[in-house]
C-alpha cells in the first residue's frame, strides 16, 4: 500500500512516504545536520520550539511541482497544515495532483486551520482586534537578529489562503471526490493514530475525500 504524508514536518511515521521541502528538510541531507540543529537550534524548530529531527528516509520534493508518482498509483494521502501555505491557485494545482495520483477509491485527508473558528473566537471577544491577523498566521514574524533576518523569507511560511469546512468540501467535491467532514482520529485510514497529532486538530477543519 502506497501512503503519502505530504508536508510532513516533524511527523514522519513508519509505513508512509514522508515528503517535505522546507529548508530544514533539504539541509537534513547534509551529514550531521540533525546533530548540529539539536545543539544550537538554528532555525529549524517545530511549533513547540523543539528542534526537528529529520528521518534519513525523508523524501524531498517541491509540492508546487508535478508529483513524481504515477497516475492512479497511490492509496492514501495525508496532508496536515500544508494546504494553507499555498496560494489559492497553487492549492488548486496541488489538490489536482493529489487527485491524479490517487487510485480509484483512494483516500485523501486534509487538515487545515479553520477560518470560521478564528472569526467566532474574535466575535466572542476571545481574540482582540489587534491580534486577529497575527492569530491567522498570515504575517512574517519580525525578528531583530540580523542573522535570522537573512533567512526570514526562506524559513517562515505564513498562511497564504484560509479555508472553512464548507469551502474545502466544495473544492474537493468539484474535483469529483466523495467528501466527508471528519472528527480527529475518526477516519477511513486505519492507522490514522500513527500520523495525526491532537494539537494539530484544534481549531482545524478535517475533511476526507474518496476518489470516484
Amino acid at each position: 500500500m502506497l501512503k503519502l504524508n505530504l508536508g510532513c514536518g516533524s511527523t514522519q511515521p513508519e509505513g508512509w512516504i514522508n515528503v517535505d521541502y522546507s529548508l530544514g528538510a533539504r539541509f537534513s541531507k547534509i551529514p550531521f545536520y540533525n546533530f548540529i540543529n539539536r545543539r544550537i537550534k538554528l532555525f529549524d524548530i517545530d511549533i513547540n520550539g523543539v528542534p526537528r529531527k529529520w528521518n534519513e528516509k525523508l523524501y524531498i520534493h517541491d509540492l508546487n511541482n508535478r508529483f513524481p508518482w504515477e497516475s492512479n498509483s497511490v492509496d492514501i494521502i495525508y496532508c496536515s497544515h500544508t494546504l494553507e501555505h499555498f496560494s489559492k491557485q497553487e492549492g488548486q494545482a496541488f489538490l489536482q495532483e493529489c487527485y491524479r495520483v490517487l487510485k480509484i477509491e483512494g483516500i485523501i485527508r486534509i487538515v487545515v486551520p479553520d477560518l470560521k473558528s478564528f472569526v467566532e473566537e474574535y466575535c466572542k471577544g476571545n481574540i482582540r482586534a489587534d491580534e486577529f491577523v497575527e492569530k491567522l498566521g498570515v504575517l512574517y514574524e519580525n525578528k531583530r537578529s540580523s542573522f535570522k533576518n537573512l533567512f526570514l523569507t526562506v524559513t517562515q511560511f505564513p498562511h497564504r489562503c484560509m479555508y472553512d469546512a464548507q469551502t474545502l468540501s466544495a473544492i474537493l467535491t468539484a474535483m469529483d471526490f466523495i467528501v466527508e467532514r471528519r472528527e480527529p482520529f475518526k477516519s477511513a485510514i486505519l492507522d490514522i493514530k500513527s500520523i495525526e497529532l491532537a494539537e494539530r486538530t484544534e481549531s482545524a477543519v478535517i475533511v476526507e475525500g474518496k476518489k470516484k
